[in-house]
């Protein structure tokens, strides 16, 4: 299952992953979008580079249909790993990981900041795969809608906390 999705900012790039890699705009926006147990593993950033590795425990967006919840709880351990890296002056990419605690599944994708010092966007793209027999498209799609409903809310809260 593949997500693309395009995020404009009212700030520059440089305000926005400023706020990306903040420590207390992290757990803020964590907070707000019910989050738990939130811990940044890893947070280093330059001028050039910058790693973002948090661990929380998020809530499925929807209830889980009985024949995922083998799968999938109504809670989860999530870690979600970011490498970033400058692509010039206006324009930042990261590749990330997302591992959600007893899922056999694999979500990664790539983000695209770009824009000048007054407005950005941030384009998403997500790729969802599992490979469980029989299941693994319904756990695919479940994981897409859920990683959809989630990267949204966070894109609401992130742009309240500009």
């Amino acid at each position: 299952m593949e997500l693309n999705l395009k995020h404009p900012y009212e700030a520059g790039v440089d305000h926005v992953l400023e706020r990306f890699f903040s420590e207390s705009h992290i757990i803020e926006k964590n907070e707000k979008i019910g989050s738990c147990n939130v811990q940044l593993a890893e947070l280093r950033k330059d001028d050039v580079s910058g790693k973002l590795v948090i661990e929380r425990e998020m809530m499925a967006s929807a209830p889980v249909p009985g024949v995922l919840s083998g799968f999938h709880r109504e809670w989860n351990r999530v870690r979600q790993e970011e490498h970033w890296f400058r692509k010039d002056d206006d324009e930042w990419h990261c590749e990330f990981r997302v591992k959600i605690d007893g899922v056999p599944a694999k979500i990664k994708g790539e983000m695209r900041l770009q824009g000048n010092g007054n407005r950005c966007i941030n384009y998403v793209n997500l790729s969802v795969r599992c490979d469980v027999p029989l299941l693994g498209k319904k756990v695919a799609r479940f994981l897409a809608d859920d990683s959809h409903a989630k990267i949204e809310r966070e894109y609401e809260v992130i742009r309240q906390l500009l």
